[in-house]
């Protein structure tokens, strides 16, 4: 690697527009270049850090478009995202369900504890939506507390520990632990809304001012290059 400084950035650049106009262009698209693949890099890093990442998908949807022109002034790379859910993260904003309501896995799920925000694992195997068969429960009941007391007795009952429980401004899946005598449960999965808040969890922000403050050395290396390249400078 190249060990430099300012100085030694101003006489490659005057060096190069002199000797190599031609190549100058070409050291800075790859120093733009350069800039948005190493953002791309500390993003990807940032979003499986502090992420709960379900897939691949999401890591690999961070793109870079590439500067392509050698007319300086247009040279532009832009790194962003396909998904729109990581906009949502960026820049904070609601996740609508559609009219209908849309599961949010609690923490208690993921066996963090139940005051744990926010969650930051995936459910547990057996408490994932897949995994949960529920039966009707309650089945005769006038109300609905009366439905949601007989749901949870009939569970504990029968050795099935999921139900679902209507709780008025809150419905929800839920795990029926303890015996017959004093069951109690825990929600696993609320079902009570139809939006969703997503907190502002910025990846790309912090990324792009990491890369920043290694601009210089970039764009030193890149005109060193080019001057190497042409024997302008000692290799």
């Amino acid at each position: 690697m190249i060990e430099v400084n300012m100085r030694d950035v101003k006489q490659y650049e005057s060096d190069l527009k002199t000797f190599a106009k031609k190549a100058f262009p070409f050291a800075t698209k790859a120093t733009v270049n350069k800039a948005a693949f190493e953002t791309r890099k500390v993003a990807q890093m940032r979003v499986e850090k502090d992420m709960t990442l379900r897939n691949k998908f999401t890591k690999g949807s961070i793109r870079v478009e590439q500067a392509r022109t050698l007319n300086v002034r247009r040279q532009e790379a832009i790194v962003g995202s396909i998904a729109e859910y990581l906009a949502t993260q960026e820049f904070g904003g609601v996740v609508r369900g559609g009219g209908k309501h849309k599961p949010i896995a609690t923490a208690y799920s993921a066996g963090q504890g139940e005051g744990v925000r926010p969650r930051t694992r995936l459910p547990r195997k057996p408490n994932s939506m897949q995994a949960i068969q529920l039966k009707r429960r309650g089945r005769g009941a006038k109300s609905r507390k009366q439905r949601n007391l007989m749901a949870v007795k009939e569970a504990a009952a029968g050795g099935s520990k999921y139900v679902y429980l209507d709780l008025g401004r809150r419905q929800g899946i839920f795990k029926v632990l303890g015996g017959k005598r004093s069951p109690r449960v825990k929600m696993l999965w609320d079902l009570s809304r139809t939006v969703v808040r997503v907190p502002r969890s910025p990846w790309l922000a912090p990324a792009t001012r990491a890369v920043e403050t290694q601009l210089p050395q970039y764009y030193a290396e890149a005109l060193a290059f080019q001057l190497q390249r042409r024997g302008i400078l000692g290799r």
